[in-house]
């Protein structure tokens, strides 16, 4: 199962082809509206393989991350068998389900520069009982030169910071490394297990895909 935002957006466009049963789906049309999704996200228009979207099908009508999608096939059409089916309104209420889902989206965290990705990854914890961790950010200090105001006299320094990845650290700057956790903006420390129960994939789309 390819743990990366374009699945999700993959899995989100066959969900608005097929609910609410006005008419079935090739193949070849869910290849064409996945191509466009993911084009109009991502700004580049490829055209996925057909292997791609039987894939996404198959994780669809699976219980993987707890679809269980009623996906159906007729003379080659594929159409949901209860037209009032959506993945999104789907709540996330068992603990397994909940871990597999935190896991689906921890590897996308370098991904998606959403801001409701923390608070949904922090509900999830909540529900598998499992410790949050906040992400890091990494951050460097480094010297500016001023100009020399006149001939003889030693220039000033400032130091400030700036904000890396990991992938921009250079080893002569690793002493001069701040670790700072970022803070998220909202807290779910005192939210009631009723509360918590409420989240659904529809939360995960909504917000993470927005």
């Amino acid at each position: 199962m390819p743990a990366n935002l374009n699945a999700l957006i993959r899995y989100k466009t066959i969900n608005s082809c097929l609910y609410g049963g006005k008419r079935k789906w090739s193949i070849q049309e869910l290849i064409e509206a996945c191509s466009e999704a993911l084009g109009e996200s991502r700004g580049r228009y490829n055209l996925i393989s057909e292997r791609t979207v039987r894939d996404d099908l198959r994780v669809m009508k699976s219980d993987i991350l707890g679809f269980n999608a009623p996906i159906e096939q007729e003379k080659g059409l594929y159409f949901y068998s209860d037209p009032q089916f959506s993945i999104l309104s789907l709540k996330i209420t068992d603990v397994k389900l909940a871990d597999r889902i935190y896991t689906f989206l921890i590897n996308l965290r370098t991904e998606i520069q959403h801001p409701e990705l923390e608070s949904i990854l922090q509900l999830l914890c909540n529900l598998t009982n499992k410790p949050y961790e906040k992400p890091v950010l990494k951050a460097v200090i480094k010297t500016e030169e001023r100009p020399k105001l006149r001939q003889g006299r030693p220039s000033s320094r400032i130091i400030s910071t700036e904000t890396l990845s990991s992938m921009d650290i250079e080893e002569p700057l690793l002493e001069s490394f701040i670790i700072a956790e970022k803070t998220p903006s909202h807290s779910f420390r005192d939210i009631s297990f009723k509360e918590k129960i409420e989240l659904s994939w529809g939360d995960v789309f909504v917000k993470i895909l927005a």
